[in-house]
């Protein structure tokens, strides 16, 4: 059984080895390889620290005993185009062989319960515009897209914005 813990800086570590593991099963083709494959372990790990320490940041871990399944987070948000939304889902990460189980829609409960607790009434997140999986998920989550993707050079760049509104159901 795949337990939902919640993470503490002392978990940063794993939190970035997941999110490495899973953008080299994601993003293969659609970021740079030289991104990949130059993934600064240390910088995420110590990014992840600094950002639990920031006030409401919350990161969660799926165990499956003691292999980490995956993660996401979620808190106020840093866009400037977002500004208008209470909460802001940063990373939502589950590894290959934990696909398809339902842990994004778990975390989506999850979320969902800390918006009613805190009483708002909407979140957001961003996603890779060419992450068709990614992309379907959240529209099946109840994601509203934002607007139209704008696309660079860099397909790293390409992010769209989905909405959530508490009353639609996941």
């Amino acid at each position: 059984m795949i337990k939902l813990v919640k993470a503490g800086p002392q978990d940063a570590v794993e939190l970035a080895r997941a999110r490495q593991t899973a953008w080299k099963q994601t993003y293969r083709g659609i970021y740079p390889d030289e991104m990949l494959d130059q993934y600064d372990l240390d910088y995420y790990a110590a990014r992840d620290r600094g950002r639990m320490g920031e006030a409401g940041q919350h990161y969660y871990l799926f165990m499956d005993g003691k292999v980490c399944a995956g993660y996401f987070s979620f808190g106020p948000t840093h866009y400037q185009r977002h500004k208008d939304f209470e909460l802001y889902i940063n990373n939502l990460y589950i590894l290959e062989p934990y696909k398809g189980q339902g842990l994004g829609r778990r975390a989506f409960l999850e979320i969902r319960e800390y918006c009613k607790s805190a009483g708002f009434e909407k979140f957001c997140c961003g996603c890779n515009a060419h992450n068709a999986p990614a992309m379907a998920f959240y529209r099946h989550m109840g994601g509203v897209q934002a607007y139209a993707p704008e696309y660079h050079p860099n397909k790293a760049d390409d992010i769209v914005h989905f909405e959530f509104y508490l009353g639609e159901s996941v």
